[in-house]
């Protein structure tokens, strides 16, 4: 483990089973699992830009859409897309036990 990593359950693997998106809190952040194909990502659950709840927007294979303004990331760096003007903070998921976790660490250099 890296020492900025802060691993925090997140859920049951299967409350996210069959599902592209889904809130959940990991520790004392509220975030958004997003499926990528075979791998799960995990952002804030709120938009940087006008803090609307990105799970009211969309996901196309690996950009995320807010459904407020259509601001636009790629999931896999974080890079904003078209109109987007802010990063957000991405972070790495992994399944243990049957429950999935997140990796905050990455999510709090993301807090606006």
């Amino acid at each position: 483990m890296q020492q900025n990593e802060k691993w925090e359950a997140a859920c049951d693997a299967a409350d996210f089973d069959g599902e592209e998106m889904m809130e959940c809190r990991a520790g004392e952040r509220d975030v958004l699992l997003v499926r990528l194909g075979d791998r799960i990502v995990a952002c804030p659950a709120i938009c940087p830009h006008l803090e609307e709840r990105l799970a009211f927007g969309f996901a196309d294979g690996n950009v995320l859409t807010c459904s407020k303004h259509l601001w636009q990331w790629d999931l896999d760096t974080g890079d904003p897309m078209g109109v987007a003007e802010k990063r957000l903070a991405v972070a790495p998921v992994r399944i243990e036990n049957g429950k999935i976790f997140v990796d905050t660490g990455p999510l709090a250099c993301g807090d606006h």
